[in-house]
């Protein structure tokens, strides 16, 4: 480039907002739209594969171009995004994908499929086919390149066709897989001749080269790096890491090194290819993966993973994001690294403990020597890149609202639906009360496992994934698509949460109703339809307990134990259909709000519509011990059981952290935490004044970061009520 980096990113950080795509160069985003819902809605017979096959192609061949000559990663595309906050489904997505699938679900299992709504609607629970979260092969990918990965399906396909028992459907993947290369590759020429109008000589030359072969440089790399997140996600996949960037590129950093390029000139291009990211506003952040453990405990870290992290911290930026991979030999650097950019607001990173993914994997059967190749993906879900598909995030269960249906008789109190079966309504004793709670939950998960193994079958129907599935060589030679668990490890997951409410609310009906009887379970069950009016003073006291989870209390981690120990022991690792096994975690990202207003008042105190807790966090205000007294009552979960997601969020006071000492006290925290069967770590060092002022005065807080959840945003950009939220957890520091 011919201005530095410094330079130049005014004119980058927001270019997808305001891109002006050449009219010249195809057809508009609305006009592709309706001509992919035409296709979409036409009486065709061919197979799906081959029709979404051609339909991406007629996309690729059609859509519009620019060239952003300040950047090293030049070309956008005109998919119809919207890049103003969050970025939108795409054309393709909206047309071919979100008109599919409820049309095969209501035809393929009817009943089912309009009982999940029913739940949905209750807020029980939210059932979507999860294309969202995917991690291509990156090693193998990077080795064949466009090119390649084209050849490879023509060769497979030659193959197949010798062998006797070969099926048409296996023809008709690969044959997808060809259509889309063709028209990835056509595509490519399309940029390479455009792009010579403008002053963009080193682009052209890359995208040239990648036209006919795999990438040999860093530059090449990272762009086709980019190029291939936008081929995979014309539709509604995401490939949600970029993988352990740290191992994949430290060989071609180490080629332009030799070639004579300095530190400086690799520095720079990082600072394009982060910023790239940030631009594009991906929705929850882009992650990669850095460090991590090798089967025999030896440590990944190398020079590119500190190189990475010194690149980052200097952005200032939250996109993309960042997973450590922390063990016992870790680089010494690391930690104290990641944590003083937390310390200092640059806090998009999670941290996740090796020992305890290594210990979950071998929960489910799976040996270290294949689990020692996982990354995070998504929030901070592992998984081993080329050998498992895991569909990380297909459905999120409500477990507050089977407190609701067991205090009902399985009815949904705000809409009168009788959504679980008929249980007792005048339980004898805690214990009784607590074996209804069950039936409620386990006839909603049992329920969900089935609806997701149907909903499985149709997966390679409703959304062909010919480009994520051609990163897997076992996809090639099988001519089979990923969905149809063609890879070593075809996993399931399940994600629960509202595990605080919950057992705050057991802890108060056992306290409450059953040892100290200050109320009936009849009382108890009018305050909460009543939403705690007239019942002021009872909701007070239930408030004010000391008897919380979070708080390193016998009752509520007694409780916590019991609960997280049921569902460990019934579902933990329970074999599929498919052929692989299931996986939970407890986390809940923004559902915690989102099936809070669908959730009637609960035990614990909490009123119709207000949140549900988040992840393994205590219920907000409820964890009045301190940091260490939380972390103590999350280690009574077995965080093996449910490494799908069992993240800790931590909020800090600045003066907690502070100096040399404070760092040395953070990173001491962490790895007693870790030491001790921790899962993860990620959080917040901010104080309440700050968050205050913040929002009554925005304008003066526009770069001020808060992890929300599984990624950052700017505080001032959340609406009131989750601001509130985080100001009221910051007020018990």
């Amino acid at each position: 480039m011919k201005q530095t980096f410094k330079e130049n990113r005014a004119f980058i950080e927001n270019e997808f907002e305001h891109a002006h795509f050449d009219s010249a160069t195809g057809e508009s985003a609305d006009a592709l739209y309706e001509a992919l819902l035409a296709m979409q809605n036409s009486d065709t017979d061919k197979p799906r594969p081959i029709f979404c096959a051609e339909a991406y192609a007629y996309l690729l061949d059609r859509v519009q171009l620019e060239i952003n000559e300040h950047t090293p990663f030049s070309v956008k595309f005109n998919i119809g995004v919207d890049y103003t906050y969050f970025a939108k489904p795409d054309i393709y997505d909206r047309a071919l994908y979100q008109n599919q699938y409820p049309k095969i679900f209501a035809e393929q299992f009817p009943i089912e499929h309009a009982k999940a709504l029913d739940r949905t609607e209750a807020g029980t629970s939210y059932p979507r086919t999860d294309f969202w979260h995917t991690v291509p092969n990156w090693t193998y990918l990077l080795e064949n390149g466009f090119s390649g990965i084209l050849q490879n399906a023509k060769q497979s396909k030659v193959r197949l066709l010798q062998e006797k028992d070969t099926s048409p459907s296996q023809i008709e993947f690969l044959d997808s897989v060809i259509l889309r290369y063709e028209a990835i590759l056509r595509l490519l020429e399309r940029i390479y001749t455009y792009s010579l109008s403008f002053d963009v000589a080193e682009f052209s030359e890359c995208i040239k080269h990648l036209i006919s072969a795999p990438p040999k440089t860093l530059y090449e790399v990272l762009q086709f790096s980019v190029l291939y997140l936008y081929f995979e996600e014309i539709g509604p996949e995401r490939a949600r890491s970029l993988g352990p960037i740290d191992q994949l590129y430290a060989p071609f950093v180490e080629k332009m090194l030799a070639d004579g390029h300095k530190i400086d000139e690799v520095k720079e291009l990082f600072r394009y290819f982060f910023i790239h990211f940030t631009a594009t506003k991906r929705f929850a952040q882009q992650p990669f993966t850095l460090c991590g453990s090798n089967e025999d405990g030896t440590d990944r870290t190398n020079f590119l993973s500190h190189l990475l992290l010194e690149v980052y911290d200097e952005l200032n930026i939250y996109d993309p994001k960042i997973h450590i991979r922390y063990h016992k030999n870790l680089d010494d650097a690391i930690l104290p690294k990641a944590l003083s950019m937390i310390r200092r607001g640059n806090s998009s990173i999670c941290i996740v403990n090796d020992d305890e993914v290594y210990r979950g994997y071998e929960k489910l059967g799976i040996p270290k020597s294949d689990a020692q190749n996982y990354v995070l993906l998504g929030c901070y879900e592992p998984i081993i890149m080329g050998m498992e598909e895991a569909e990380i995030g297909p459905y999120w269960h409500n477990l507050a609202k089977n407190i609701e249906l067991a205090l009902h008789g399985g009815k949904d109190i705000l809409t009168g639906k009788q959504i679980g079966s008929e249980t007792s309504l005048d339980p004898k004793n805690f214990d009784e009360f607590l074996e209804i709670f069950y039936r409620h939950l386990d006839e909603s998960l049992e329920f969900e496992i089935d609806y997701l193994q149907k909903q499985g079958e149709f997966n390679p129907l409703i959304n062909p994934s010919p480009i994520y599935s051609s990163s897997f060589p076992a996809c090639i030679e099988q001519g089979r698509d990923v969905h149809e668990y063609a890879l070593k490890y075809n996993n399931l997951s399940l994600k629960l949460f509202g595990l605080a409410t919950v057992v705050d609310s057991l802890a108060a009906i056992k306290k409450f109703v059953f040892d100290t009887k200050i109320i009936s379970l009849a009382e108890l069950r009018e305050a909460i339809c009543s939403d705690w009016v007239g019942y002021e003073e009872l909701r007070t006291t239930i408030l004010n307990d000391k008897d919380k989870y979070g708080n390193n209390r016998p009752i509520p981690d007694e409780i916590t134990k019991q609960v997280t120990n049921h569902l460990a022991e019934r579902y933990r690792g329970r074999k599929l259909s498919r052929g692989g096994v299931l996986r939970i975690g407890l986390d809940s990202i923004n559902w915690c709000l989102i099936q809070a207003k669908r959730t009637a008042a609960t035990p614990d105190g909490r009123k119709k519509g207000d949140p549900i807790s988040k992840n393994l966090c205590a219920t907000n205000g409820m964890d009045r011990g301190g940091i260490t007294a939380y972390m103590q009552s999350v280690l009574k979960i077995d965080s093996a059981d449910f490494f799908n997601s069992a993240i800790l969020d931590f909020m800090l006071h600045p003066s907690a952290v502070e100096g040399e000492k404070g760092l040395r006290d953070f990173e001491s925290l962490i790895k007693i935490f870790f030491a001790h069967g921790g899962f993860a770590v990620q959080g917040n060092i901010i104080q309440g004044d700050t968050l205050r002022d913040a929002q009554a005065h925005p304008e003066k807080y526009a770069t001020l970061q808060i992890r929300v959840c599984g990624w950052n945003e700017y505080f001032t950009k959340l609406s009131k009520k989750m601001q509130d939220t985080f100001i009221a957890q910051s007020e018990v520091l």
